[in-house]
């Protein structure tokens, strides 16, 4: 059996164009059609009807992987749908083209806080906001830290 040949990683140049570059400039996307889309995926969210919200919004995503607002609408609506690690997914990835997008940073502070109760409510054990090891160090709890960031705390 043939070994597995290794993919090389892309050039600073190719990885900078993949991340500004959108399938909407590449196929040449009507932003109005895209608009509609985005009305309907909210309406459908509206109408609590998030299986529906999740696959527009992947598809907005595939369109314009830069645009926050489809991080933000698919993340609220995985996390009503109770899938709340992938919705600090995309709020991160949201984040990562907009790191000073109010709405997600506040978003991200909700889905840690429900992450940190969820992980209290299993363990029947309170948890600290955040946990410092034996030595007073650094914390012990990355969740913890985490919450505590994410929260602005």
């Amino acid at each position: 059996m043939p070994a597995p040949v290794a993919t090389p990683a892309p050039k600073p140049a190719v990885a900078a164009f993949l991340r500004r570059t959108t399938m909407q400039s590449i196929l040449g996307l009507d932003q109005e059609a895209l608009d509609q889309v985005m009305a309907t995926a909210y309406l459908l969210y509206q109408a609590g009807r998030y299986a529906e919200v999740d696959v527009l919004c992947r598809g907005l995503i595939a369109a314009d992987h830069t645009y926050w607002w489809s991080y933000s609408l698919h993340a609220a609506a995985l996390r009503r749908m109770g899938r709340l690690a992938e919705s600090l997914e995309q709020i991160d990835k949201g984040l990562s083209f907009e790191p000073q997008e109010k709405k997600l940073q506040l978003m991200r502070g909700e889905i840690l806080a429900a992450l940190g109760a969820w992980k209290e409510r299993a363990s029947g054990e309170p948890t600290s906001p955040v946990d410092t090891n034996a030595s007073g160090g650094a914390p012990a709890s990355s969740l913890s830290t985490a919450v505590a960031a994410g929260a602005g705390v």
